[in-house]
């Protein structure tokens, strides 16, 4: 496995623009949430309000799904593109462990760069909101050391790696990476843009099913807008999303001509 390992880490880094996608992941998260958190206010501050400062902090996150997505499709389906995908498994017949491997280093890849992202994220925008007027006694204060805190940064994390790894599952998939991308977004934004104009009881099924639930992770005020999920669950759903793909992908790699 080790060798596995060695050989697909060799190609993840020669795929082109790897790095650019990983930079854009910090960079769409902390960009967004600065843009955001300066473009609100809170009058006359410390005023209380019922907005939620740390999903308000880490709303980079959604913007930042777009390079992730991407990046885990490409991983895979790029191979499939150039036709190095018959060398691999010449090279490596264990199609299954090859899948794994690519499978684990796309996910720890994007939780590491998606750690960086969230913290930055959250201590430069808390920053922003408490100097425009999101400041006790109205709101809390808060810090790294807080554990919300810590819940949101770390589950912001993990979520952008569940992501990438069902993304890297779909694309395994389908094979085809616009298929594999615009197929991944439906499934992540549909839910959260358009449940609000379903049922009441259909919209809780929907948002606690689909691969977004994991944003309640972020949540820590009780809104109307707020997933009706805890935040633990929630991301529990995600990664059941990710490890279905991945066990379709494993099972029908093994089986279908490359």
């Amino acid at each position: 496995m080790i060798a596995t390992l060695r050989a697909e880490w060799t190609k993840l880094r020669t795929v082109r623009n790897v790095r650019w996608t990983l930079l854009a992941i910090l960079g769409l998260t902390v960009g967004l949430s600065l843009l955001l958190a300066s473009g609100s206010s809170s009058t006359p501050a410390g005023a209380g309000g019922d907005n939620d400062l740390m999903r308000d902090s880490l709303v980079g996150v959604y913007l930042a799904l777009f390079a992730v997505v991407a990046f885990g499709v490409v991983a895979i389906t790029s191979e499939y593109a150039t036709g190095m995908i018959h060398a691999t498994f010449t090279a490596m017949p264990g199609r299954g462990r090859v899948l794994l491997a690519k499978a684990f280093l796309v996910g720890v890849s994007v939780l590491v760069v998606g750690l960086i992202a969230s913290t930055v994220s959250f201590v430069v925008a808390q920053h922003v909101l408490r100097d425009n007027g999101y400041s006790p006694p109205g709101y809390p204060e808060w810090t790294l050391q807080d554990g919300p805190a810590q819940r949101a940064i770390v589950g912001s994390a993990l979520l952008l790696a569940a992501i990438a790894v069902l993304s890297l599952g779909v694309g395994a998939i389908l094979r085809h990476g616009a298929a594999a991308i615009s197929i991944l977004l439906a499934l992540l934004f549909v839910p959260l843009v358009f449940a609000n104009t379903l049922p009441d009881h259909v919209r809780d099924v929907v948002q606690k099913t689909s691969p977004g639930a994991g944003f309640a992770v972020q949540q820590t005020v009780a809104r109307d807008d707020a997933l009706p999920i805890g935040p633990w669950a929630g991301l529990g759903v995600t990664f059941a999303w990710a490890a279905a793909a991945l066990l379709i992908a494993v099972v029908l790699i093994r089986f279908r001509d490359a």
